[in-house]
């Protein structure tokens, strides 16, 4: 049987990484320097990203630049000089979340392919052809799809699509998450989530305690064993996740999947997981076994040994020495190894059970080594950066927005729809019967679904046809259902996104994304989100069944601080609303 020849993309957090990925035979890499989805990553300086995109190209390569966020109109010029130089350098690719963003691109970059960012969140063929036609040539999936739906987008787009392979997993689908920014004002759309869903939860049923632990935290994503069924399918890409991790560790991972894709050869990566591994929604575990892991929240090393004695005592499979960095599983503190004894006497180095001057180790914990760098960042120094491309003139549009609704209210039930008077604008839950509509006073924009699989849109698109009113979209993929307003979980930020949504259909408004201040929203023209309730976090995980408790009742999420989240099912995903 003759496979497709599949791609491997590796994540570059830092210079050193991308020396390991590379020598561990990606065939690709992506980095980033700033509007990255991974800001607290070592990332790169724009010199820094010049040299490293030569040294790519010099080893046969692809750089790919990571510009996955979403910008504010006073970024606009930044983000601009940004693209102009990394296309000089000549970069492959960038990847997008901001239309705006993909805007630019395409006006001063035309030689540099436009990659959609898993933060747009595609999930339908729809959705892939309208990008395909904005001028992206390829797609990164939202993760929450099977093999045969990325097949399907595949072939009905005509657009090459990737999918992530290994790696950390969100609860929330990608771009769909606002907990981070709402709960410590750190955006996931701005690179700077605070990993909301690996905090420990207490689960709350009718206001009494039922469970507690990392119960929105899911396991790591593996599908190295499924890698020949990837290339069946005519996948054309597949993603490592790991732009937070160390170089030992990409190198390993990068390493695994290379002998994978060249040779079928499979290698136990056990030791690189603390939280488990799954191989989630593309081959259908996410749906039959559990996807999330309470006991566990992090990554913490190469799992090396356990704590079987409460006064340091130690059972290690291999070689620790003095001077070894090691951190517990209940703990994110790295610790030096300073005294080991074994029998009583103290030792260089020990293998089996030995004791560990180190107080702070519990009995029943699992010890991880953390490797230290054996890849150094200055190695760039050697390398210049080439300007190979002349970036083309871009002239930011200087027209005023058109938009005839600049205000709404968010009504979250009946009594409030009823209650708005003519000559406002009211948005009603998708849930809304369309009688109700007919007897509000107010004009009506039915919010719809923030997730459209193919097989579900001829359903969604029947019951729009139902309602007499506009609509409140997100779905790039319902653009041109009538009139409609853009919702906040759209994520649009700027006006050159609007824009891009106002080519596509009957845009009469702009809800602007939560991340940008009311005022800076209104001089754009946009309207502010002012409803009582958010969706934080949007899974096709059913955490009822996870935790397998019966969905009836009022279930709620409390978190350290005491703060309590409801939790829905709606639409048939789990969704974590504020």
């Amino acid at each position: 049987m003759i496979f497709m020849a599949i791609e491997l993309l590796a994540p570059a957090g830092s210079p050193a990484s991308l020396r390991a990925v590379v020598e561990a035979g990606a065939d690709s890499v992506y980095m980033g320097a700033g509007w990255n989805a991974r800001m607290r990553a070592r990332n790169f300086s724009i010199e820094e990203l010049g040299k490293a995109i030569a040294y790519s190209r010099k080893n046969g390569v692809k750089s790919y630049i990571v510009l996955n966020t979403i910008i504010f109109e006073n970024e606009i010029s930044s983000a601009w000089d940004y693209i102009k130089k990394i296309y000089e350098f000549g970069a492959d690719a960038l990847i997008v979340q901001d239309l705006g963003v993909g805007k630019i691109a395409r006006e001063i970059a035309p030689e540099m392919e436009l990659h959609a960012s898993t933060q747009m969140s595609v999930h339908n063929s729809k959705t892939a052809e309208i990008l395909k036609k904005m001028g992206y040539s390829r797609i990164v999936l939202a993760r929450e799809l099977s093999i045969d739906q990325a097949k399907a987008i595949k072939r009905n787009a005509n657009v090459e699509v990737e999918v992530f392979a290994h790696g950390a997993m969100c609860y929330s689908y990608s771009g769909k998450c606002l907990f981070s920014f709402i709960q410590t004002g750190r955006s996931g759309n701005r690179g700077a989530c605070a990993q909301m869903c690996r905090f420990p939860w207490k689960l709350l049923h009718n206001g009494k305690e039922v469970r507690k632990g990392y119960l929105t935290s899911t396991k790591d994503l593996n599908i190295l064993e499924h890698i020949d069924k990837v290339k069946r399918a005519g996948i054309d890409a597949i993603k490592i996740e790991g732009r937070l991790k160390g170089a030992e560790y990409v190198k390993a991972v990068v390493s695994a999947y290379r002998k994978g894709i060249d040779n079928g050869e499979y290698c136990d990566l056990t030791q690189y997981g603390l939280r488990d591994y799954t191989s989630g929604y593309l081959f259908g575990e996410a749906k039959t076994n559990k996807l999330t892991n309470p006991k566990k929240s992090g990554f913490s090393g190469k799992r090396i040994g356990e704590v079987i004695g409460n006064s340091g005592e130690v059972r290690v499979w291999g070689l620790i020495k003095k001077g070894d960095l090691i951190r517990t599983a209940n703990s994110g503190k790295k610790i030096t190894i300073f005294r080991i004894f074994v029998h009583g006497r103290e030792v260089e180095e020990a293998r089996g059970e030995c004791k560990l001057a180190i107080r702070s180790l519990k009995k029943g914990d699992v010890l991880f080594k953390v490797e230290r760098m054996k890849f150094e960042d200055d190695f760039l120094g050697s390398y210049c950066a080439l300007k190979s491309r002349v970036p083309k003139k871009y002239v930011m549009p200087m027209d005023k927005l058109e938009l005839r609704i600049k205000d709404m209210i968010f009504a979250s039930d009946e009594q409030e729809a009823l209650a708005v008077p003519k000559g406002k604008a009211v948005c009603v839950p998708w849930e809304t019967d369309a009688e109700l509509v007919k007897r509000c006073r107010a004009e009506v924009f039915v919010d719809t679904p923030r997730i459209v699989f193919d097989d579900e849109l001829d359903a969604v698109l029947k019951k729009i046809r139902g309602f007499e009113a506009g609509f409140m979209v997100s779905e790039l993929a319902l653009s041109d259902i009538g009139r409609i307003v853009v919702s906040h979980y759209a994520n649009v930020s700027n006006s050159l996104a609007a824009r891009e949504w106002m080519n596509l259909g009957k845009v009469e408004g702009v809800v602007s994304s939560v991340e940008l201040m009311a005022n800076a929203a209104k001089r754009i023209g946009f309207i502010n989100y002012t409803g009582n309730r958010l969706e934080l976090m949007i899974s096709e995980n059913n955490l009822f069944k996870d935790l397998e408790v019966d969905e009836k009742g009022r279930w709620e999420l409390k978190d350290p601080k005491g703060n309590k989240f409801r939790i829905l099912k709606r639409n048939g995903r789990t969704v974590v609303i504020s």
